[in-house]
């Protein structure tokens, strides 16, 4: 075991410290520091600094640099005006209608109808929203044409003088607030007729009438029709 000097007195600031003076068993190592350690450096690096604070403050200068200014609100406001600007207006539409043709359109659901007039073309539908269907074995036959327009041909059993015949006619798009224009287009005596159509929801009665007082008429009639939606409120 090594000795050591036992009640060492200093004698000043030129006498060295010993580890034997200290009364220390061997002389003391320090160990190499470890990556994670923490040092006078790395706190003096990651410490919570006035420059460090006064960089990241929230400034005057930095929100005005960076702040949405009123003029940029103004400018991407909506206002009337842009509202206006933007609105789908019969004009807009007419103008992109490829060479302004029928602006008319019947959609999935009954009742939901465009019909728009145009400069050159007037009131109608696009091609897709008409129909027709044969004669039946009578002009009483019952028939089925779903469209908003189209031609019916009737059958051409006789038809007396000052006499109607009525038939039913299943059309899902019709409501019992529409209105049915019915026109003789040919075949037959033309103004030899009279037509109604009495409309309920989803169903209608057509009524054809002999008005000639001559006799008897036995003509395979071809009528034409639009259906013109209505309320009543």
């Amino acid at each position: 075991m090594p000795s050591v000097t036992p009640g060492y007195t200093f004698t000043g600031t030129t006498d060295p410290i010993t580890y034997t003076k200290l009364n220390l068993l061997a002389q003391p190592t320090v160990a190499a520091i470890a990556a994670n350690d923490v040092t006078t450096s790395t706190i003096a690096d990651d410490a919570v600094t006035t420059v460090k604070i006064l960089d990241r403050n929230v400034t005057t200068t930095k929100i005005a640099l960076l702040a949405v200014t009123s003029a940029e609100l103004a400018a991407n406001a909506v206002t009337t005006a842009k509202v206006l600007d933007n609105n789908v207006t019969l004009a807009k539409i007419v103008a992109a209608a490829a060479n302004n043709t029928f602006l008319a359109r019947s959609t999935a659901s009954g009742g939901n109808y465009e019909a728009l007039d145009t400069t050159t073309t007037g009131l109608g539908f696009y091609t897709g929203a008409g129909g027709t269907v044969p004669a039946g074995a009578t002009k009483a036959t019952a028939f089925t044409l779903s469209k908003m327009c189209g031609q019916i041909t009737l059958a051409a059993d006789a038809l007396a003088a000052n006499t109607i015949v009525s038939s039913t006619w299943t059309n899902s798009l019709i409501a019992a607030t529409d209105v049915v224009i019915i026109n003789h287009k040919s075949v037959g005596t033309i103004g030899a007729y009279t037509f109604n159509v009495a409309c309920l929801a989803g169903t209608a009665t057509l009524t054809i009438r002999n008005i000639e007082h001559t006799g008897s008429l036995s003509e395979a009639l071809v009528l034409n029709f639009v259906v013109i939606k209505g309320v009543t409120s």
